[in-house]
């Protein structure tokens, strides 16, 4: 029991030296410019281990980008817990926040390979990984649209499950033109979200709460 423990300790050790090093040079040489090789030199492993680890880059990605979110993951909930008065301002803020993070340790680059996973390989792990990062994002919607309600400033009869899964897809698709395109700023992508967002939930909204 002692050396399994030990065991799963050192592996957690050298994934993190991993997935730290991979980090450092997607920055560094972009995701298609860096090779396992590279990473495993950088991580001080060898390639096979990594191969052990992941299988494949998309999937080390992945992994990189399930990291990126649990660090995430204080931030938004302490947004959730303070929110502005106003739902759809509310909703444009926590994009913003989702954006901003989202670029923090990962690039565009790398985003386009995550959002790109579920048509390449639909059914493989590096769209199953995809899946759990759209299913943590909509479960934070699904709060905050609870709070709405909780407050009355969202219609009783709305269904915060369905509404978080439109949202979702909405800014979902916004967000992958975003990264499309090197030069779009967070600010563009909140502009071109705004119209369908109001659109989407203003109906929905109690008039003398709003």
């Amino acid at each position: 029991m002692a050396h399994g423990g030990l065991r799963a300790k050192h592996k957690k050790q050298r994934t993190e030296q991993v997935l730290s090093a991979a980090q450092s040079l997607f920055v560094e040489w972009g995701y298609e410019g860096t090779h396992i090789e590279a990473i495993a030199e950088r991580a001080s492993v060898s390639p096979a281990t990594i191969y052990n680890y992941f299988a494949t880059k998309p999937n080390l990605l992945m992994e990189l980008a399930l990291r990126h979110v649990h660090a995430a993951l204080p931030e938004r909930r302490q947004f959730i817990r303070d929110l502005p008065e106003d739902p759809v301002q509310a909703i444009l803020e926590f994009e913003k926040l989702l954006a901003d993070q989202n670029l923090r340790h990962l690039s565009r680059e790398c985003w386009r390979v995550i959002m790109s996973a579920q048509y390449i390989e639909p059914d493989g792990p590096a769209s199953r990984t995809g899946a759990r990062l759209n299913t943590l994002i909509r479960r934070q919607y699904v709060r905050l649209l609870k709070t709405y309600q909780q407050r009355g400033k969202l219609a009783a009869d709305v269904d915060p499950f369905q509404l978080a899964d439109v949202i979702v897809d909405v800014t979902t698709a916004h967000f992958g033109n975003f990264v499309a395109k090197e030069d779009a700023t967070i600010a563009e992508l909140l502009a071109r979200g705004e119209r369908q967002i109001r659109l989407i939930i203003e109906r929905m909204l109690v008039k003398d709460a709003a």
